[in-house]
């Protein structure tokens, strides 16, 4: 009964991308990351079809449902991406083609009595033509005093090369722009700046949400694989704008070797990996 609940949802799949949707959806039993032989079929015809072809960027996002624990289902989910990974490198995809691999987890459902789950949301998605850049949300800086914002920290306790996590600075998924709740933080490191001429700092960002094959996450602003080295520029280049000497301040990019919180389990863990931490290099 599960493998025809399975074949239909990927017929239904093909049919869909036939008549114009812009993604292709695997479907797995419960707790399965191989590929059934209908969803092997699927993709052979999509690139009999040229749909998927070396040469045409595309994205593969894994998902699972609800069953099984957070950690688990993350495993799961990138294992799932994984191997349609490695059978479109086999079938003549390079890996260049890959834009990116990642496992999200489980999808949120409110209703989770069933022990069947959702057989929709155990797939993986194929996006051909990869990412494209998405809009920026609407960013209002907000205008506050710098004279009227709390320092950040004790610059006397601190030691040269010791890091300090920016606990409010928060960015949009997949993007390097910093939410509009988190400029006063950026107003306070200033204040820092501005008030302690000698200080010089590393900025260094860090992201969440990719496999461990990526070096770095996507930025859908600047369409590359350099999110959380852009996320540092970001600080950067705000605190020049403001007038802090560039030759003060440096900026790197960690991508996911650093994680606070490990599996990612809810929003809040996201949020602690996409961050930035400054480091004191001389004071």
């Amino acid at each position: 009964m599960r493998y025809h609940i399975v074949m239909y949802l990927l017929l239904c799949s093909i049919a869909s991308f036939a008549k114009g949707a812009d993604t292709i959806k695997l479907y797995y039993p419960i707790n399965v990351s191989a590929m059934s032989p209908a969803s092997v079929h699927s993709i052979d015809s999509l690139i009999y079809m040229d749909v998927l072809r070396p040469g045409k960027k595309i994205g593969i996002l894994g998902y699972a449902d609800y069953l099984g624990s957070a950690e688990t289902n993350i495993t799961l989910s990138e294992a799932r991406a994984n191997t349609v990974k490695e059978y479109l490198l086999r079938m003549g995809l390079k890996e260049d083609d890959i834009q990116i691999v990642i496992g999200r987890g489980e999808v949120s459902r409110t209703d989770t009595n069933s022990k069947e789950g959702y057989a929709t949301d155990r797939r993986v998605d194929i996006i051909p033509g990869g990412f494209k850049a998405l809009p920026k949300p609407p960013v209002k800086p907000v205008a506050v005093k710098p004279d009227t914002v709390k320092p950040l920290i004790n610059l006397q306790q601190v030691k040269k090369n010791q890091t300090i996590r920016l606990n409010r600075i928060f960015f949009y998924p997949g993007m390097h722009k910093v939410k509009e709740e988190s400029i006063p933080v950026v107003d306070s490191l200033y204040m820092i700046m501005r008030d302690n001429p000698k200080l010089r700092i590393r900025i260094e960002g860090h992201i969440c949400c990719v496999v461990a094959q990526n070096a770095d996450g996507y930025d859908f602003d600047t369409q590359d694989f350099k999110l959380s080295a852009n996320r540092a520029k970001e600080i950067y280049d705000m605190l020049a704008d403001k007038g802090i000497d560039e030759e003060r301040m440096e900026y790197m990019g960690f991508g996911k070797s650093k994680p606070l919180a490990w599996p990612e389990r809810t929003e809040e863990d996201e949020n602690m990996n996409r961050r930035v931490e400054i480091r004191v290099l001389d004071k």
